[in-house]
């Protein structure tokens, strides 16, 4: 399959096939079956009620594209299965199809970049769709990126979601929360968190900006700096000055305990020469 990126229509997605009227058929629509790739899994009925009304006034305009069964007289949807229900709910026998030519591959990705263009997926349709491919076909997300015409980013932070819990995805297959809202919640640490969060979110209507405030509030806290310690902070400082004195690096390390009034200073030198100017310091300031 070519690779073909969003486009604004059927024909963009089929190119030269959607130019050859000789391949448009009028076929039953009792032998054409969904597209077993559909990415897409709800239909919204009311949309295709409205559809199926204007098929009704004006026909069928755009015909959808399907490829034979092997050895079967059925067809398998490539693209349009929104059309090809609408159609059925509005009585016709037939409609028309473009018959193509695709292997399975080809058939997932169509259904997948259709359903993209027109903005028909939910974000877990979407994840779901992605992960399919890749699983299915071993592609990387780079290359998924250039088959739908997404960046690599946005690829792996749809495939992100698909980690959220249940409620949590079941919350963004219905539309309760969008994918903005969703992906903060990636952050928190436990599952009860996450989904606490989310029904916040859904009764209260916050915005994904309160909600990555939420989540960074909620994130489990790194372990608390220790105390600044007077002693350190003295050390620290003799350090710094004594490597103001020498010109490098200067580290003193004493031990605990009993052996607290104990230790060693470390001078650092990179070459024979800082060496022999220490050297020569130290010497200097011993006479």
């Amino acid at each position: 399959m070519n690779k073909k990126k969003l486009g604004r229509g059927l024909g963009e997605l089929l190119g030269d096939d959607y130019q050859d009227t000789e391949k448009v058929l009028d076929l039953s629509v009792d032998r054409i079956v969904p597209n077993p790739w559909q990415p897409r899994q709800d239909f919204d009925e009311s949309s295709l009620s409205s559809l199926s009304a204007s098929i009704k006034k004006d026909g069928l305009i755009q015909p959808v594209a399907v490829r034979q069964k092997k050895g079967s007289s059925s067809y398998e949807l490539v693209t349009g299965e929104r059309r090809w229900r609408a159609a059925k709910m509005a009585g016709l026998d037939t409609i028309p199809a473009i018959v193509l030519d695709y292997d399975d591959r080809g058939m997932a990705e169509m259904a997948l970049v259709e359903n993209l263009q027109r903005k028909d997926l939910n974000p877990v349709e979407e994840g779901m769709a992605y992960r399919k491919l890749m699983d299915t076909y071993g592609l990387t997300q780079e290359e998924v990126s250039e088959k739908v015409g997404r960046s690599r980013p946005y690829i792996a932070n749809m495939l992100r979601l698909l980690d959220l819990p249940e409620e949590v995805q079941d919350f963004l297959s219905s539309g309760k929360l969008t994918a903005g809202q969703a992906r903060p919640l990636l952050g928190l640490g436990s599952d009860a968190e996450k989904i606490s969060l989310a029904r916040r979110i859904v009764k209260e209507g916050l915005s994904a900006r309160q909600v990555e405030e939420l989540a960074r509030a909620g994130k489990p806290k790194k372990a608390k700096e220790k105390e600044k310690d007077p002693i350190s902070e003295y050390l620290k400082a003799i350090e710094e000055k004594m490597g103001l004195s020498v010109g490098t690096k200067v580290r003193i390390r004493v031990g605990k305990g009993k052996n607290a009034h104990r230790g060693t200073i470390s001078i650092s030198f990179k070459n024979d020469e800082e060496f022999q100017r220490i050297a020569g310091l130290l010497d200097s300031q011993g006479k």
